[in-house]
């Protein structure tokens, strides 16, 4: 476990946690120096919320343009319509308000913007490769949910087309500011909320079973778990309580952090297929997925998870997870998310090729290990 390794600190510049925005994001922008601000959110926050109000509250005359249209899964044909709103807004600061998808979509539009990017071929011949170029325009990140995807430097995207989720990474696509808001976080579904945060679980967990965990990642990720344990059990029971919330964003930020360096496992493979193929939400593929994926890695990692499942205050991991997921109302099943039997085959095949399934802590050998752990999930 002891071992050398390199610590790549990424260029975040700050993290607010439990501030509004209406205290912190104008003064964020105007320490930037932008004029003019390109907002990307979802439908549902620019429509049935006063979350939008609110920063056009926050930044007035210099708010650009306004876009609702990245999709869940960040499609590219969303993303690449934000490219061309952002150019023709004359854009020189991105805000994302909203999911990972919203977050994520951003991403790549920041990259396409610095590489002049006009088609989705040009944007397509960018995905899964590693760009080092700082880019002319960077995001700020305002999360509604608790994916994590406002502390790494990769954005994903859906290839519609072909069904699969791309990678687009570059160490400037990191947001370089986060606003932790719990009232925003109390604007998204319960379902949402709660469902992202077992995604966060699953950083926890993947990320420290992981074959590149050292102790300056274990730290994080086991309080990580400790918070949603508890934050998430009170959020459920007393939605208005915005401590609980904070506790939650606070848990959010230190597995995602940590995971992201550390690695991850079958279950966040299997989870891109679910979502890019059959457009699984990414918090349900992590419920239905991840105490199955523990169950079937107990055989190499069990000490490790005896560890993990002592800061949820329990001593079977794959247990604990379970418990959690159901004291959440959320589903647990693949069928509950509308998988079917005969489908198992196929992304049983697919995901055996996958390079995150493959650096499983327990080796994956063939579409016959993936199909066992389908099979227990389903």
């Amino acid at each position: 476990m002891t071992r050398t390794f390199t610590y790549d600190a990424l260029p975040q510049e700050r993290v607010h946690f439990g501030k509004s925005v209406r205290e912190v994001l104008g003064d964020e922008v105007e320490r930037l120096g932008a004029k003019r601000v390109f907002v990307a959110t979802s439908k549902t926050l620019h429509e049935q919320t006063g979350a939008i109000s609110l920063i056009a509250t926050s930044l007035k005359t210099k708010i650009a343009a306004i876009y609702h249209g990245i999709a869940e899964h960040s499609k590219l044909d969303g993303v690449l319509d934000a490219v061309r709103a952002a150019r023709e807004a004359k854009a020189d600061l991105l805000v994302g308000v909203g999911g990972g998808s919203i977050i994520d979509g951003l991403k790549v539009v920041q990259l396409a913007l610095g590489e002049n990017v006009e088609t989705k071929d040009q944007l397509l011949a960018l995905a899964n490769k590693r760009h080092t170029k700082p880019t002319p325009i960077r995001q700020i990140a305002i999360p509604t949910t608790l994916s994590g995807a406002e502390v790494t430097p990769a954005g994903g995207a859906t290839d519609e087309a072909q069904g699969r989720k791309l990678g687009f990474m570059n160490p400037f696509l990191v947001p370089r500011v986060v606003i932790y808001d719990p009232a925003l976080g109390a604007l998204t579904p319960e379902w949402l909320w709660l469902s992202s945060a077992i995604r966060g679980v699953d950083h926890c967990c993947e990320g420290f079973l992981a074959k590149s965990a050292t102790h300056v990642y274990d730290a994080g990720l086991i309080h990580a778990l400790s918070l949603f344990s508890t934050s998430l059990r009170r959020t459920k029971n007393v939605p208005g309580d915005p401590f609980a919330r904070i506790d939650s964003q606070m848990a959010a930020y230190l597995a995602c952090t940590n995971s992201s360096r550390a690695g991850s496992g079958a279950s966040h493979g299997i989870g891109y297929i679910l979502g890019g193929r059959y457009g699984v939400h990414h918090g349900h593929s992590s419920c239905v997925m991840l105490p199955h994926v523990l169950r079937w890695n107990e055989t190499t990692t069990a000490e490790r998870q005896k560890t993990l499942a002592a800061s949820m205050s329990r001593t079977n991991l794959a247990g604990a997870v379970a418990e959690l997921i159901t004291d959440l109302g959320l589903p647990a099943r693949l069928r509950d998310v509308g998988i079917k039997e005969t489908q198992l085959s196929a992304i049983a095949e697919e995901a055996a090729k996958n390079p995150v399934v493959l650096s499983n802590p327990r080796p994956i050998t063939g579409a016959g290990d993936v199909m066992e752990i389908l099979r227990a999930a389903w």
